[in-house]
């Protein structure tokens, strides 16, 4: 009995554990490869390569402008990008090349950050951007 005791001391005080994504067809993506009808409310959609990539923050440089209405984004330059994440992604790498829907924001010292919708392989379902507090 005092083992059981012990067991279900040892349970109850172990974090719970994230559930992982159930396969590639659930997980989400930043890149686009055809435009959501009706257009998403967004400041920007442009081709980028993805660099500094992290749990949730990346570098997004800008390969080609297809539409903005931020006029300080140009081809050729470099954006942090901020979004949601999880165990269902995004999961993109250093290099990673695409399409991205996004809104613009000014973090707390005053850059320019990249907020990006996300899409579901699976369903095509879309998130809208993840606009932290410093926005």
């Amino acid at each position: 009995m005092r083992y059981l005791i012990a067991l279900a001391s040892c349970l109850l005080l172990l974090p719970l554990q994230a559930q992982a994504c159930r396969g590639h067809i659930l997980e989400d993506t930043l890149f686009f490869e055809t435009f959501p009808s009706p257009p998403l409310n967004a400041s920007l959609i442009a081709k980028v390569s993805f660099s500094e990539v992290s749990q949730g923050t990346a570098m997004a440089e800008i390969i080609q402008v297809l539409t903005t209405s931020a006029t300080e984004i140009h081809q050729g330059e470099k954006f942090p990008i901020k979004f949601s994440f999880s165990s269902c992604g995004p999961n993109h790498k250093n290099g990673a090349t695409g399409v991205i829907i996004a809104k613009t924001g000014i973090d707390s010292v005053g850059r320019l950050v990249l907020y990006p919708y996300m899409r579901r392989y699976s369903d095509g379902r879309i998130t809208p951007p993840h606009l932290d507090a410093d926005r």
